[in-house]
């Protein structure tokens, strides 16, 4: 697993890549950056603070490998969520309210979790 040097909250003043659900953190979004080290290397990693909770909220670091969770696993785990939850029989798919970008994903899901509890 890599290690956690720093971890910062701040708002971008550029655009960034999330690199958990592949969208764009707009200018002017609060952010999470990471600062990790991982065999030797420094590296930054930017995620959607909304991304980040979800990973957290749905377990997905349980079953990481060494290098811990990268965007495509979040990705899949995010979609296997959606499709155990909001499958939708008579069009064999997910509810249409559901067909969004893995972003918007992780907000409803967040949503979701949180009216649950």
């Amino acid at each position: 697993m890599p290690t956690i040097l720093r971890e910062t909250y701040p708002t971008a003043k550029k655009e960034h890549r999330c690199e958990f659900c592949c969208e764009k953190i707009a200018i002017g979004q609060k952010y999470v950056r990471q600062t990790n080290v991982y065999d030797g290397t420094i590296d930054d990693f930017v995620t959607h603070q909304e991304c980040k909770e979800v990973a957290h909220e749905l377990r997905m670091y349980d079953d990481c490998d060494d290098l811990g969770l990268d965007g495509e696993s979040f990705r899949e785990n995010l979609n296997a969520y959606v499709y155990a939850n909001h499958y939708d029989e008579h069009t064999d798919d997910v509810y249409t309210s559901w067909q969004l970008n893995h972003y918007e994903i992780a907000k409803k899901v967040l949503k979701e979790l949180k009216t649950e509890n």
